[in-house]
């Protein structure tokens, strides 16, 4: 999450100095093959490709002046309705983000399906007509 804010600020090396933190976490505690340090291994190579392309960029711009051939970066705001870095590419999902901000804010977050959700509210009526008997 801390990756994602330096991200936004284009502040890459931080970004990934964080994101490296995040990643040697889920690696020790969850292992190589997690979802999660996939997915930050994806994130690392996103964000390295941003800053190369930053990099590029502030190149041409010294080199060439105003006259430079700029490239836009790729902007993370779209990525929320993508998923989870869609074939190896972009940062964390939305779903991904919420689960940190829960966490840090110390919110169990639990993933509910429709039919989860179904079953609890029959659950919840069941034990409402009990009460009333």
């Amino acid at each position: 999450l801390v990756a994602r804010v330096y991200e936004s600020k284009a502040e890459f090396r931080s970004a990934l100095q964080h994101e490296k933190e995040g990643y040697t976490i889920y690696k020790n505690q969850l292992g190589e093959h997690h979802e999660k340090t996939k997915e930050s291994s994806e994130y690392l190579k996103y964000l390295t490709q941003q800053a190369v392309a930053l990099q590029r960029t502030m190149n041409e711009i010294y080199k060439n002046g105003s006259n430079a051939n700029i490239m836009p970066l790729k902007a993370t705001a779209t990525r929320e309705a993508e998923g989870p870095c869609p074939q190896g590419r972009g940062s964390p999902s939305m779903a991904t983000v919420l689960e940190q901000l829960n966490i840090i804010n110390g919110i169990l977050f639990i993933p509910l399906s429709q039919k989860d959700l179904e079953n609890l509210k029959a659950e919840v009526q069941r034990r409402q007509q009990q009460q009333e008997s």
